[in-house]
């Protein structure tokens, strides 16, 4: 739906991997606010 939205926060901490895969036919907005150390934050195509 065009107006979704959500929140999705790590149950503990520590390292996490996160993906989103889109199954619909339309484009997907994704935006992305973290915050904390990182050593790397990569976007895939």
């Amino acid at each position: 739906m065009p107006a979704d939205e959500g929140v999705l926060e790590a149950a503990f901490t520590g390292n996490h991997g996160w993906y989103w895969r889109n199954r619909g036919q339309a484009d997907v907005k994704v935006i992305l606010r973290t915050r904390g150390d990182y050593t790397d934050i990569k976007k895939a195509m």
